[in-house]
């Protein structure tokens, strides 16, 4: 086939070179997108809360942290159950909801740990000064290494829960809105819980998530109350609580949902406009010290600089 080809010419060669590159180049991007969208119907799987019947379980798909992390993790893992629940309670407020997340948490803390430390020990081997590793200044390091890698997971963890919050504080009041209006306009309060969290899942998906919950306890058993008091402790936001105390006061005097829902839904707008109102008014004290480190000396210097530059030229020439 290739000896046909040559023979046709160097042009007709360089063609179906050009076309077979074509095809292959075609048939890589094909395989790409078919995995990408593979993984998109994964995701969008999991965002609804749609467990496919078929296909590797949750141990399988986590791999290297069921099967190495989370054994380490045991190691670790505190006696005292109110101890574990305080840190349950956390890994649930930043979205690990799976029950190997405690584990995982605690085992990735020794597996930094010992990383961090084994770089250090190993840059003392390859330049050659093993020996100082008995000095003072290098268990110093050494210390200070294995104490900020091993507290590294608690602050990641405490940055991802103040995102989370800053999402839910964010979006509370839009979801509010719409909750009052999917109240009045006939829906009963889990539907319509569950139809806020369907609209909001690309604007707020935390929040999204954290909703679609509620319905989801509530068809496997709890109450409406247990549902909503656990919403609060997974967000732990003082208007989450506030809102969920309100519903449950509607719910057990008879009261209209949909007014209380209104009047709450009013206060965090106002409240969403104080918090805009007062932001801008700390900008300008924010503001002060990078005027005062960018802005001044660049200034000075476009101003001052042609004066300093004929001040040292008269200079230089009287003396």
């Amino acid at each position: 086939m290739l000896d046909m080809l040559l023979s046709m010419g160097p042009g007709v060669a360089s063609w179906a070179t050009f076309f077979a590159i074509f095809l292959a180049v075609i048939a890589v991007y094909l395989l790409t997108m078919y995995r990408t969208d593979q993984i998109r119907k994964r995701l969008s799987q999991i965002e609804d809360f749609q467990i496919p019947t078929s296909g590797k379980t949750s141990y399988q798909e986590e791999g290297f942290q069921v099967h190495w992390l989370k054994p380490m993790g045991e190691i670790i893992a505190p006696e005292q159950e109110w101890r574990r629940s305080e840190m349950k309670k956390l890994l649930v407020q930043a979205g690990y909801r799976r029950q190997s997340a405690l584990y995982v948490y605690l085992g990735s803390k020794l597996v930094l740990t010992g990383t961090f430390v084994g770089l250090v020990l190993l840059a003392y081997i390859v330049t050659g000064n093993f020996f100082l590793l008995v000095t003072p200044v290098a268990v110093a390091i050494l210390l200070l290494v294995a104490f900020i890698s091993f507290f590294l997971p608690d602050f990641v963890l405490r940055r991802r829960i103040a995102g989370r919050q800053l999402d839910f504080v964010e979006g509370f009041p839009d979801a509010l809105d719409l909750l009052v209006v999917c109240v009045e306009a006939g829906l009963g309060l889990d539907s319509a819980i569950q139809r806020v969290a369907q609209e909001i899942k690309i604007s707020h998906p935390h929040l999204s998530s954290e909703l679609a919950l509620i319905p989801i306890e509530i068809r496997a058993g709890k109450t409406r109350r247990e549902a909503l008091q656990g919403l609060a402790d997974r967000t732990d936001i003082d208007l989450v609580v506030s809102l969920v105390t309100l519903l449950l006061q509607a719910e057990q005097f008879g009261t209209s949902i949909s007014s209380a829902l209104r009047a709450y839904a009013e206060e965090m707008r106002t409240e969403r406009i104080q918090r805009a109102r007062e932001k801008a008014a700390k900008l300008p004290v924010k503001l002060v010290f990078p005027i005062a480190l960018f802005i001044f000396p660049a200034l000075f210097l476009v101003v001052l600089g042609p004066a300093v530059i004929a001040l040292y030229d008269t200079m230089t020439n009287y003396f």
